[in-house]
């Protein structure tokens, strides 16, 4: 016989996993309702050949019988202090655990320039990490592969108000030929650091460049017609005034 342990965070994620029980011969199932906070619905039910025996609600916080076995049981586990503290312990074992674990999520990162550097000012480049899980992360400038650790300031890791964190941090700097900067991250969830390298002329946009294309284009055929009008202007100018023998010569004869 197996105990199957069913954890359910929401309506399209299930965790399913089974210990083979040696002592009894009852099913052990876990729900956990979907809920805006880690206050979910923790529910064990006993069964026995498919038949619910008992019941445990977290949220009623008591046993329910179903059966006469059943309801002999429940009434037991009720007036019994101790069960009641084990209860809220299995339900803090198995939220931290098993569902915290499965809310997992790996960071994304951005690499942006802030500020370009100038004459009198360096450049200010910005690193963030958004959306990880758990909130332990770290962030580190490397400078053609060493770690950078003066001109850095980083904020506090911000909770996003969803479970998830974001953090972010700023290196100034003079950018010099031949110098690679990179901003790496290193989370629980990753197998290796994530890392991510700054660009010191980064590539335009694809929209960007598509713009600049058609506007080259047009702007070569307004050229193109420009100087093909000037010149053919400069050609009947040179007609009119007689500066053109060959042409003066022609309207000459025609005349006479």
């Amino acid at each position: 016989m197996f105990n199957t342990w069913e954890i359910f965070l929401d309506s399209s994620f299930t965790t399913t996993f089974s210990l083979t029980c040696l002592v009894c011969s009852f099913d052990f199932i876990l729900w956990f309702t979907p809920q805006h906070s880690l206050n979910k619905l923790y529910e064990i039910r006993y069964t026995y050949n498919k038949n619910l025996l008992m019941q445990y609600n977290s949220t009623q916080g008591n046993w329910k019988g179903f059966t006469e076995f059943g309801v002999d049981r429940a009434r037991m586990y009720n007036v019994d202090p101790e069960d009641a503290k084990l209860r809220k312990i299995e339900q803090m074992i198995f939220i931290n655990i098993f569902v915290l674990e499965s809310m997992y999520a790996a960071p994304s990162l951005k690499l942006s320039t802030v500020k370009q550097s100038s004459h009198t000012e360096p450049a200010l480049l910005l690193c963030s990490a958004y959306n990880f899980y758990p909130q332990e992360i770290q962030m580190t400038w490397l400078l053609n592969g060493q770690e950078v650790t003066s001109a850095v300031t980083s904020t506090d890791i911000l909770y996003n108000g969803n479970l998830y964190y974001q953090i972010h941090s700023y290196l100034e700097h003079r950018p010099k030929p031949g110098e690679e900067f990179s901003c790496m991250v290193e989370h629980v969830t990753l197998r290796d650091p994530l890392l991510k390298i700054w660009e010191l002329h980064p590539p335009l946009p694809w929209s960007e460049r598509v713009k600049i294309a058609v506007g080259t284009f047009f702007l070569a055929v307004g050229l193109t017609a420009l100087i093909t009008g000037f010149i053919k202007h400069k050609k009947v100018t040179a007609v009119l005034t007689g500066q053109d023998p060959c042409r003066c010569y022609i309207l000459y004869t025609t005349n006479k």
